[in-house]
């Protein structure tokens, strides 16, 4: 005798907690495409010159940094911002003070650069 596989009913409350499953997955696909191009968009809308004005501008800061402190890493530097920030400083007379100090120490040293640097 064969027997007939029986044929399992899933209730209401099932069927709607797996349309809901599936819709949060699906919204979730949704968030991570739309970040996926918000961030193409950012990329495109960066154009070179302005690229090549940050990056510049992270050398300088870079360079700044270590003439500044040498034996500072990050840690030390936003422990530094968190304190300021703490002491509620002033933004213009900060931004005065640091473009003179990237003006001081932030410029390339001049001269011909070795091809292995």
């Amino acid at each position: 005798m064969e027997t007939t596989k029986k044929r399992v009913r899933r209730s209401a409350e099932q069927r709607l907690a797996d349309l809901e499953k599936k819709q949060a997955e699906i919204l979730e696909r949704q968030r991570a495409a739309l970040a996926k191009i918000e961030e193409a968009r950012k990329r495109l809308k960066q154009s070179p010159s302005t690229r090549k004005e940050t990056l510049e501008q992270e050398k300088r800061f870079g360079r700044a940094a270590q003439a500044i402190a040498p034996d500072w890493d990050y840690r030390h530097f936003i422990a530094a911002i968190e304190k300021v920030l703490a002491d509620t400083a002033d933004a213009a007379d900060l931004s005065v003070r640091g473009e003179a100090l990237l003006e001081e120490h932030g410029k390339a040293k001049r001269g011909r650069r070795p091809k292995s640097a």
